[in-house]
């Protein structure tokens, strides 16, 4: 009788757990779901929709359970405008921004990809120039409107060539009359195809933005219904299904160009952070915070990728970006309130230098002042401090601690404002004698943090900083200490 009754209990739950869930899909109004043509992430095929953003979110949507229709749109304003307006609307392929962050509800990443500006080998634009460089290439192709385009045009560039669409942007590039074009890598290389990026030898001459595509939803839709969304791309990531799905498009992809579920960003930053170059256009991370951000990460469930960024990108995306992290972050007062922090994973002593051939001394902020410029990375804490200090000669064009090393060094600055083992560690690489750089005034001194957006769970914060003590506390990072710097107090 008892074995009878729980077979009965057994299959009344069965029907309960599956009305309830045939409930839930009954309750949920079905959503719209468009993206415009813009390959491989969102396309027709055969009548079908599909693509990378396509595919993963019809794979999620089906998963939690949330009725979908999927359509093609003609334009992307008229998508976008449709899904402002609601009710009950999604689009795919939307780059998560700081003014559309309160414009939609969001469950994602589903994608990520780089802005490259891309020349041609007989363009004469050289690989690997940087932003500022970039600056001055005579004309780059950009896409009126589209947040390719915009990014560029925030980040000073004077040099843009507009176009109403993005075939006519690619036809340009392709004939010659522009230097060179500003897109998205993904989309760039399907535009072109890989032969024809091979055989005309096209480079990157930078890459100026990391972008994350996302669900953007209508802001009727109920918030359960984006979290239910949002945690089955989370189970999609974790899996390997994302990856899958890349891989079906982009047959050369690598994990690293899958979203994470925290999108973790450095800069070129040596000897805390920098890219050593091996097998050509593959990297490897190295650097004492690299180390040390992959211990922490060794403890945990997951292991989210390191991606490179400029810190003036990387820096504006953490303010408003969900579940995105930063390092090697200096902790300042103005900073303390804007980011979540773990750490410290280092130190650093803001000094001025100068060449030694200047004869230029430097024993008070005055006589810094009265310089012609002083160069000092974008963004940085030291650009931070030469402005809350009232300095007006600031040079804060360089995106990368070296361009500013060689800004001094070339004789554009009078001064550079950089902390000492940097500056150690950019001779070396560039064969400049210590004795040739003069370190002059001490300034700030900072400790330097993980630093994590505001709207990244608290929980994985504390993950990781209960991981970091760990390592503290067991001499693991010691160890990572000591091999990059023996001798120097560990912060």
């Amino acid at each position: 009788m008892y074995q009878r009754l729980t077979i009965f209990t057994f299959i009344a739950l069965t029907l309960l757990v599956g009305a309830c869930k045939k409930a839930q899909t009954d309750e949920t109004e079905t959503i719209t779901v468009s993206g415009i043509d813009f390959k491989p992430n969102f396309f027709q095929l055969d009548g079908n929709i599909v693509g990378i953003d396509a595919d993963i979110a019809a794979q999620a949507m089906q998963n939690a359970d949330i009725p979908a229709e999927f359509n093609l749109a003609s334009s992307w304003d008229e998508a976008y405008e449709a899904t402002l307006t609601g009710p009950n609307k999604a689009l795919l392929t939307v780059a998560y921004t700081a003014e559309r962050k309160d414009l939609f509800k969001w469950a994602g990443p589903t994608s990520k990809s780089n802005y490259d500006v891309f020349a041609k080998a007989s363009s004469g634009v050289a690989a690997g120039i940087g932003i500022e460089a970039s600056k001055s290439i005579t004309s780059i192709a950009v896409v009126e409107g589209w947040n390719e385009a915009t990014t560029l045009e925030e980040m000073g560039f004077n040099n843009l060539q507009y176009y109403s669409s993005y075939g006519d942007a690619i036809t340009a590039f392709k004939n010659d009359q522009v230097k060179a074009i500003a897109s998205d890598r993904a989309q760039f290389v399907e535009a072109v195809s890989f032969d024809y990026y091979m055989q005309q030898e096209i480079s990157v001459a930078c890459i100026y933005y990391n972008t994350y595509y996302f669900i953007a939803f209508s802001i009727d839709v109920d918030d359960q219904v984006i979290q239910r969304c949002q945690d089955a791309i989370d189970a999609l990531i974790i899996d390997g299904s994302t990856f899958d799905i890349y891989l079906e498009y982009v047959p050369y992809a690598v994990k690293a160009m899958v979203p994470s579920l925290i999108q973790l960003h450095t800069e070129i930053d040596p000897p805390f952070n920098y890219l050593s170059e091996v097998s050509g256009a593959q990297g490897t991370f190295l650097g004492s915070s690299v180390e040390i951000v992959n211990e922490i990460q060794a403890q945990s469930s997951y292991k989210n990728p390191i991606n490179i960024t400029s810190w003036a990108a990387g820096y504006k995306t953490l303010q408003f970006m969900p579940n995105y992290a930063l390092f090697t972050t200096a902790r300042t007062p103005e900073r303390e309130d804007l980011f979540q922090w773990v750490g410290p994973i280092s130190s650093t002593t803001a000094c001025f230098y100068t060449t030694t051939a200047s004869g230029i001394q430097i024993q008070t902020l005055d006589e810094a002042k009265a310089l012609g410029t002083i160069a000092t990375p974008q963004g940085w804490f030291s650009h931070d401090f030469l402005i809350e200090n009232g300095f007006q000669n600031i040079l804060a064009t360089a995106s990368t601690s070296k361009e500013a090393f060689n800004q001094l060094m070339s004789g554009e600055a009078d001064a550079l404002l950089l902390y000492e083992t940097g500056v150690k560690w950019l001779c070396d690489e560039t064969g400049t004698p210590q004795s040739d750089i003069s370190k002059q005034l001490e300034t700030a001194y900072y400790k330097d943090y993980i630093a994590f957006s505001l709207n990244t769970p608290s929980s994985i914060v504390a993950e990781w900083q209960s991981n970091l003590d760990a390592m503290k506390a067991d001499g693991r990072f010691e160890s990572i200490w000591n091999k990059w710097y023996e001798g120097i107090p560990m912060p």
